[in-house]
């Protein structure tokens, strides 16, 4: 009878005495974080950071002393990079834009990339030099004959003009490729950066060649290419796509569609219909 008492009385702890226990509250901000660049593996452990790489950037370089991160940036594998790295501590001195192509791994789609960027010192033909660089006042046929022309010059042609450094030269290049080309100096307004004052120092270096521009046609473009150019927005581009599943579309029916004269007239030499 005793054991019946005890087992039951036993029973009745057992079940009970979880109801008087408190928990420790657990505080989630004390918890460490675990990065989303940080897969666990199966045990639960994190992994090896994934490294992630940025998005190629181009810009002004000199290949005498640009650095091996740089060369990441601009595109270099690790390897190509190092190569570099290693062919100028052997002595080698980059003379010209095609030395670089002696770098073992420098492909030619590489090459093609980066040639307009190269500026090496002192490497430009004397035909790029402006009159304005060497401080000589030209007479009306010298000043024509050195312009340089916008759609076609590559950094160091651009960094002879007197005013423009590489930092403009890159922003040049990249909003050029945005337009398709220039199709007048004034533009060069439009580059990031670049005021009335500057655009007055340097305008009567540069010259422009229209025919160079490279065009949109809105009856065959993707929304993609044609929602890159600068002038047009997205909401514009929506509309001409709109507008382009009911109809071709014309230099008339496009220009009441804009409805804005000065953009119209702005946009229009980008454009075909063919």
């Amino acid at each position: 009878m005793v054991l019946i008492v005890i087992s039951s009385t036993l029973l009745v702890i057992r079940f009970i005495y979880p109801y008087f226990l408190k928990q420790d509250e657990i505080i989630i901000k004390d918890l460490p974080l675990l990065s989303v660049d940080e897969p666990l593996n199966h045990f639960g452990r994190s992994q090896e950071p994934v490294i992630k790489k940025e998005k190629d950037q181009l810009f002004v370089f000199d290949p005498n002393t640009v650095s091996y991160d740089q060369l990441l940036s601009l595109g270099f594998s690790g390897k190509t990079a190092g190569a570099l790295i290693k062919f100028r501590n052997k002595g080698f001195i980059f003379k010209t834009k095609p030395d670089l192509k002696k770098v073992y791994g420098v492909t030619d789609d590489l090459y093609s990339r980066l040639e307009p960027y190269i500026l090496i010192p002192g490497s430009q033909k004397p035909e790029q030099i402006s009159s304005k660089a060497i401080n000589e006042k030209p007479t009306s046929k010298s000043a024509s004959f050195s312009k340089i022309e916008l759609n076609s010059a590559d950094s160091a042609a651009l960094v002879s003009a007197n005013g423009i450094g590489p930092v403009f030269a890159r922003r040049i290049l990249k909003y050029r490729n945005l337009l398709g080309g220039f199709v007048s100096v004034e533009q060069l307004k439009e580059v990031y950066g670049f005021n009335e004052e500057i655009y007055i120092d340097v305008k009567d270096n540069f010259k422009v060649d229209a025919q160079l521009v490279k065009k949109l046609n809105l009856n065959k473009d993707d929304f993609k290419t044609v929602n890159k150019h600068p002038y047009l927005t997205y909401e514009l581009t929506g509309s001409i796509f709109n507008l382009r599943r009911k109809t071709s579309v014309t230099a008339a029916n496009l220009k009441d569609l804009i409805n804005d004269d000065v953009l119209y007239a702005k946009v229009l030499p980008y454009l075909s219909f063919d």
